[in-house]
């Protein structure tokens, strides 16, 4: 069945994954999105005939702009690595929180049979020492992040529209989304700052260029779930396709890694005749996570799906990108 579709933020990284991956299932989709974070960018999907791109805040919209939509995604967020994070910690609470909130309110005024999808975040679980199931979302101790601690009120935000104005929603939770499409993110002054953005492509760059000593946050027994985003986007068109409503999920990928261990296995793909040269562990954040490994087993039981792409995908796919828009990112081997 064919779905009329709004994605708020959908020009972003994981965004343009679950873009294809509705494209592929013929369904109309408006794009809604202010190319805050990595400015304008040129996807191949915004020619296409069943895409209408509108370039604009998603608070600025009206309700009228949401009139005759099935779903309404909302992926629209300020996101980025551990620094970020602690950088921005205000002004992240603050505009993720009007940002959902005013998706919420347009939605219930003007489609409120629509299914609420909202991209929260495996940070939600940062303080959980263990694999984390679905139920542990609400039985914890609360996030030390800025970004953790909106993220989970984000979905007591869904979950207070379903209960008090009957909001259809869906909750995702993707852990540490990866894959081609995001590169390294620039300071003011046009350089690498690296941890502001993901850690995976920090870690390519910083191969690429080969960095003496390898800088790495704390002491690189930090342990993540990463997970492609495409499957991240299959889960959710599985989740349109199977009519699940008021559910969360988490979507994680298959295999934990330490840091260290993660940054030595880039390194040696990149430069397999060079030995790894020694860290320099530089001083992490006072909120670094040390543990988010995630199960999803709700997904493979209510969705038949668990994650297709093994972290050798992950690095050929992402090491290709990163080599390929190298030329556009200054060879910088410090730490900004």
């Amino acid at each position: 069945m064919s779905k009329n579709i709004l994605l708020l933020g959908g020009a972003g990284f994981v965004g343009s994954y679950t873009v294809r991956e509705m494209l592929k299932q013929g369904y109309q989709l408006t794009i809604v999105d202010n190319f805050s974070k990595y400015g304008h960018l040129e996807h191949d999907f915004f020619s296409d005939p069943q895409v209408n791109l509108v370039i604009k805040d998603v608070r600025n919209l009206y309700p009228v702009d949401f009139n005759g939509y099935d779903v309404v995604v909302c992926l629209a967020a300020l996101i980025g690595g551990i620094r970020y994070f602690h950088r921005i910690p205000y002004q992240i609470a603050r505009d993720n929180n009007e940002i959902l909130a005013h998706a919420i309110d347009c939605t219930l005024a003007a489609c409120p049979d629509a299914l609420f999808v909202y991209y929260s975040s495996s940070m939600v679980y940062e303080r959980v020492q263990r694999p984390v199931t679905e139920e542990d979302a609400y039985q914890q101790l609360v996030p030390f992040t800025n970004y953790g601690m909106q993220k989970l009120y984000g979905e007591y935000l869904v979950r207070g529209a379903a209960q008090e104005y009957g909001l259809r929603y869906l909750i995702i939770r993707p852990f540490n989304a990866v894959g081609s499409g995001e590169l390294p993110m620039l300071d003011r002054q046009g350089q690498v700052a690296f941890g502001m953005a993901h850690v995976i492509p920090d870690f390519i760059y910083k191969a690429l260029i080969q960095q003496s000593p390898f800088q790495i946050l704390g002491d690189g027994e930090q342990v993540r779930t990463m997970t492609h985003a495409r499957d991240i986007a299959e889960a959710t068109v599985l989740a349109l396709q199977n009519d699940i409503v008021n559910e969360d999920f988490n979507f994680c990928g298959a295999t934990p890694y330490k840091m260290g261990d993660l940054a030595k296995v880039i390194w040696q793909r990149i430069n397999p005749d060079m030995a790894m040269p020694e860290f320099e562990h530089l001083e992490a954040p006072a909120a670094d996570v040390r543990f988010r490994v995630g199960y999803s087993e709700k997904a493979k039981k209510l969705l038949c799906w668990q994650p297709r792409f093994d972290m050798d995908y992950i690095l050929e796919d992402t090491i290709g990108y990163i080599r390929e828009h190298l030329d556009s990112l200054p060879n910088n081997h410090g730490a900004s």
